[in-house]
């Protein structure tokens, strides 16, 4: 069976990330730190979601890499400030289709 290799980068982000596929969570980072995921990924269609919550109200950071079979479905860097405001300060999604270990279809 054919499989795409995925590369996640995930991080520094502030204060909280995680990251899903297909709704299930499958990387966290807390306060600065930064995580390298990898993984196989059987033919099928996919949903990354990244999620940041801020819980120290202040400035937030959200820093993410995807790659897929050296495909660059995602490479994000955001940062804002939050005032006094703390929970979800930035949500991503984005989608792929993976055929014969190919990356088909992404947005």
């Amino acid at each position: 069976m054919a499989a795409a290799e995925l590369l996640v980068d995930l991080g520094p982000c502030d204060d909280n990330a995680h990251l899903y596929i297909n709704g299930r969570q499958v990387v966290s980072t807390t306060l600065g730190e930064t995580r390298r995921f990898q993984r196989d990924l059987p033919d099928g269609d996919y949903n990354f979601r990244l999620v940041v919550t801020n819980d120290g109200a202040w400035a937030w950071r959200a820093q993410l890499r995807l790659i897929i079979n050296g495909t660059t479905l995602a490479d994000i860097t955001e940062v804002g400030g939050s005032g006094l405001f703390t929970g979800q300060v930035y949500s991503g999604e984005w989608q792929c289709r993976i055929v014969d270990g190919k990356l088909t279809e992404f947005d």
